[in-house]
């Protein structure tokens, strides 16, 4: 992954759009998402982002009233560095947003540039930072999730084909990209437009065949909260996010009668197999004739490691944060339920300091699968900890003997921060 210490990552933040497809009195970037324009949502995620170190916002480009209100709302983020016009297209957009980054001297070419679309509010420093770490020269930085329903292909009224989802991504931004390598492709854009381009992604792909082979796109685990709002079904459910997000208060004397210094839980879950299902384990895909039966992806280790996290924090059960009857978790990577759990740890002014994991199957057999499932745990809770899985068997007795599941039980100790 390319190193960031000795770069500046700069973002553009599109918001010039007429967002015909969410009526309201005005272009949906300007809509009230609970008591904030949309778009100075996504200023405040980059200017929360510590890496970060310059903003340009691209507002509409035919309505100049418009864009001194954005001035004027966005005085108070030390980052922004300039709100300038949109064009027609996005990428005439990314354009002009461009244009101003280039001429406020202070970025070089192989600085990472987001490029993010303004109706994203929810975007989190975190996916930020992410996305800034996988860019380099020649590699470009794109947030993907995958669709929980099947796929399908279409021509007119008809449907063709089924497309595995399992290799499909929907894309998100931001997107990153090298300043020298944006500056590249939108010059060449500029001189052979398509009106194909909906994101950096494809801005790439317009390239000269040649040269877009010379050009790695890095995947980067998206977050299924990071919506964009398209519809008003979209703004209702980002309001729930929020306030999902705002009950997730650091703990003071005036919300928790006592907050101990050191806190131990504990987390048990378990899964029966089943056909016709992947078996997900510590965030990794571990092959075996039979997964585990579950509404998420049934990752019967991270939902124990979860339910112990909770328990140290005082915070309830993996239930009641997310519930098997709710659609957004259906057939869910757990890593995002770890992530999210990760998040409240730190709102309530904690440090997760280590854990200790135990799974219970006959087959298939863990231990070769172990150092990859620390890696992707460690990747995903973000902060020093001491981890630790061990796999073992129950001896041919009971449900996990007679190999109708897996069991896991962790502990979890956290301290006060």
């Amino acid at each position: 992954m390319p190193e960031l210490k000795d770069k500046s990552v700069f973002a553009i933040i599109v918001a010039a759009g007429s967002g015909n497809r969410c009526p309201g009195p005005r272009a949906k970037q300007f809509l009230n998402l609970k008591g904030k324009p949309i778009y100075t949502r996504s200023v405040q995620a980059f200017q929360e982002t510590a890496c970060v170190s310059g903003i340009i916002i691209v507002g509409p480009g035919n309505n100049a009233a418009a864009l001194l209100e954005m001035q004027a709302l966005t005085e108070t983020f030390p980052k922004v560095i300039k709100v300038v016009a949109g064009g027609k297209s996005r990428t005439e957009s990314v354009a002009n947003g461009l244009k101003a980054l280039r001429s406020s001297g202070n970025i070089t070419e192989n600085d990472p540039v987001l490029i993010h679309d303004g109706v994203r509010p929810l975007v989190t420093p975190e996916l930020i930072r992410q996305v800034a770490g996988k860019v380099g020269p020649d590699q470009i930085a794109i947030p993907t999730t995958t669709p929980t329903a099947t796929v399908k292909k279409i021509s007119g009224e008809t449907i063709t084909a089924t497309i595995d989802r399992e290799t499909t991504g929907l894309a998100q931004t931001p997107q990153g990209v090298t300043y020298a390598l944006l500056e590249e492709a939108v010059s060449h854009w500029l001189k052979h437009p398509t009106s194909a381009i909906t994101d950096e992604g494809s801005l790439i792909e317009n390239l000269p065949p040649e040269r877009r082979q010379q050009i790695i796109m890095n995947n980067v685990s998206g977050d299924p909260d990071n919506l964009k709002i398209t519809f008003p079904k979209d703004l209702q459910k980002a309001e729930t996010i929020l306030d999902e997000r705002e009950n997730l208060k650091p703990v003071s004397p005036d919300n928790l009668p006592y907050k101990p210094r050191v806190a131990t839980g504990f987390g048990y879950d378990v899964h029966a197999f089943a056909p016709q299902r992947k078996l997900f384990l510590g965030g990794l895909e571990i092959p075996h004739p039979l997964g585990l039966a579950g509404h998420s992806d049934a990752d019967v280790l991270i939902h124990a490691l979860v339910d112990a996290i909770l328990g140290a924090i005082g915070a309830g059960d993996i239930g009641r944060h997310f519930p098997d009857h709710d659609p957004t978790y259906k057939d869910l990577s757990s890593l995002f339920f770890l992530q999210r759990t990760m998040r409240l740890v730190q709102k309530r002014g904690f440090h997760l300091e280590a854990a200790d994991i135990t799974v219970v199957a006959e087959q298939p057999k863990l231990k070769p699968h172990i150092p990859e499932m620390l890696t992707r745990l460690h990747r995903c809770i973000a902060q020093p900890c001491q981890l630790n899985i061990k796999a073992t068997t129950s001896e041919g007795l009971g449900f996990t003997g007679r190999r109708e599941g897996i069991a896991a039980y962790a502990v979890a100790t956290v301290t006060a921060t």
